[in-house]
């Protein structure tokens, strides 16, 4: 009878994101070599990285299920150690992670094919296909990881790549404007996924979800969860990763970047990342009820404002930007009544639904025109069914709230932004004049010397 290690394959699948990883180097080597390097040698190394990657979890979920599909945890040694912490890199292969991390891989391979002539002779191509090597690596870190410690490092190199691609366009004033917004909703809701690990090694010495899971099962009084206080930090990293109510506004905005990343990144896979931390994180939530009411709550308002603002939105990215908003807020209630199984598949199902549409936005207009043409057909007058039933000043309130997205964006601007960036000018101010205070005493301190 044959006998197969499995192990081989489980390691080979914990070190897939390492293959885009070694891929961006090698793009960035080719780049430093050649002002411009061939198209056809970056589309190859990422073609071949990304392939690689994909055979790897190909091979580890056939493993899993040779092992009567029991989950894996993985741990391959330590990244660092301080004191009594160390930086494990730690993999968990379970029925969560490997059909999840098999799709993101299939989506991103299939962008790389498609942008290799979506942006031919494009400046930014090269730096194009490093961010989409260096994404891959980051959302496999993501959902393969095995301890909050290692999905923060994914995370935030998803994060970094789509604040990136959204200023493609770097000559542009609008995207490097959308970018920034990604960049500040990202670095504010971020410190949840930061201060939430330090709660469970403050706590149980470890961010590990199986020791966490174990922890929720065994609560004693020496080694409590402090499960309300670190679901609801998990709560704000979700809501702004995936646009959620009231810090979504900046998911229409990404729609300067390009359309390949439009639909691996907001419509595919990065847009979902908030869903997959709240599945990864059931067993805290289902120790905490006010945390779990919440995230329906917000889930609620965010799939109910989402629809009425797309139902105005004045081009087709924007209201499939919406309609992401909607269903990702119907995942959150999904999490939120413990139904983190039907969390899962309605994720993989609507990350490839949306991809899809997003990649076909720039030929829908065209394709919607040429029918109407084929048919005869005239623009139709009518109103939406849906609102016959109310009363024409509710109609025109819901309209008015809706094209100016709930008043969300110039309260969150007026309470929020404005006061952080007055006092990070303020701070700027007084570091430059303590700057050159101290530069002025060195001069001083120098004359008297001589």
């Amino acid at each position: 009878m044959l006998h197969i290690d499995t192990n081989l394959f489980f390691m080979a699948a914990a070190c897939a994101p390492a293959w885009p990883a070694l891929g961006t180097l090698f793009i960035g080597i080719l780049s430093q070599r050649h002002q411009r390097a061939p198209e056809g040698t970056v589309v190859a190394i990422s073609q071949l990285a990304l392939w690689l990657s994909f055979i790897s979890q190909v091979a580890a979920t056939i493993a899993y299920f040779v092992r009567n599909a029991q989950p894996v945890d993985l741990t391959l040694g330590s990244f660092y150690r301080a004191g009594d912490y160390g930086f494990e890199l730690r993999f968990l292969l379970d029925q969560t992670s490997l059909p999840i991390c098999l799709v993101a891989s299939l989506l991103v391979l299939a962008t790389s094919r498609f942008s290799a002539h979506y942006l031919h002779r494009e400046r930014g191509f090269n730096r194009f296909f490093a961010l989409m090597l260096v994404f891959s690596c980051g959302i496999q870190l993501t959902v393969l990881a095995g301890s909050y410690d290692m999905l923060f490092a994914g995370w935030e190199l998803v994060g970094l790549t789509s604040v990136l691609l959204v200023g493609f366009f770097q000559k542009r004033a609008g995207p490097v404007r959308a970018s920034m917004r990604v960049l500040v909703t990202y670095r504010l809701c971020d410190i949840g996924l930061l201060v939430a690990p330090i709660l469970l090694h403050l706590s149980i010495h470890s961010s590990a979800f199986v020791d966490v899971q174990r922890a929720t099962r065994v609560a004693s009084e020496h080694h409590a969860i402090p499960a309300t206080a670190t679901a609801l930090f998990l709560l704000v990293a979700a809501m702004g990763k995936s646009a959620q109510f009231p810090v979504g506004g900046w998911l229409p905005r990404a729609m300067e970047g390009p359309t390949a990343s439009s639909a691996v990144f907001y419509g595919g896979l990065s847009v979902h990342a908030g869903v997959y931390l709240l599945i990864r994180s059931a067993p805290l939530f289902d120790q905490a009820p006010l945390a779990k009411l919440l995230l329906i709550v917000i889930g609620l308002l965010t799939a109910i404002m989402a629809v009425l603002s797309g139902q105005v939105s004045g081009d087709a990215k924007s209201g499939l930007a919406y309609a992401t908003i909607a269903q990702v807020g119907l995942m959150f209630v999904e999490c939120g009544l413990g139904l983190s199984r039907l969390a899962t598949a309605h994720l993989i199902a609507h990350a490839v639904l949306r991809y899809y549409q997003f990649l076909r936005i720039p030929s829908v207009l065209q394709d919607a025109l040429e029918q109407r043409a084929a048919l005869g057909a005239q623009p139709s007058t009518q109103p939406a069914g849906h609102l016959d039933s109310l009363t024409l000043p509710i109609r025109l309130l819901l309209y008015r709230l809706a094209i100016e997205r709930f008043e969300v964006e110039a309260v969150l601007d007026r309470f929020i932004a404005r006061p952080v960036f007055f006092a990070a000018h303020w701070l700027g101010q007084q570091e430059a004049r303590l700057a050159a205070r101290l530069a002025g005493d060195r001069s001083t301190d120098g004359k008297g010397d001589a």
